[in-house]
């Protein structure tokens, strides 16, 4: 595997899955946690892509890249400064080379803080 410098991924993101959390009487409740931090690439989709995005009807306004992983899943989901970004697409192996993937994503929600 490659290993990339701090410059192309320059951001830090966090995987979240969905968990089973203690409610405190006893049981369980389903809650997204902490999965995975990393260093990635956040970009904001241009234009075109964006476009393109809504005439499929699976809205899309960013773009995470990362180095090459298989345990990511498009059940999880991203947590990215003070935003939740929603999977919108499995992970895509960037040139077929198992060295950089993309995902597809959308802010879902905005966090206070």
């Amino acid at each position: 595997m490659v290993s990339y410098e701090f410059e192309e991924f320059p951001h830090e993101i966090t995987f979240q899955k969905l968990g089973k959390v203690p409610d405190g009487g006893g049981g369980y409740t389903e809650k997204h946690v902490d999965y995975l931090t990393i260093p990635a690439r956040v970009t904001s989709v241009t234009s075109r892509e964006f476009y393109q995005a809504q005439q499929l009807q699976n809205p899309v306004d960013h773009n995470v890249y990362f180095e090459y992983r298989e345990d990511i899943k498009k059940t999880m989901r991203i947590k990215y400064e003070n935003k939740i970004l929603i999977l919108k697409s499995d992970p895509i192996d960037q040139g077929g080379e198992n060295e950089i993937m993309c995902l597809k994503c959308q802010v879902s929600e905005v966090l206070n803080g």
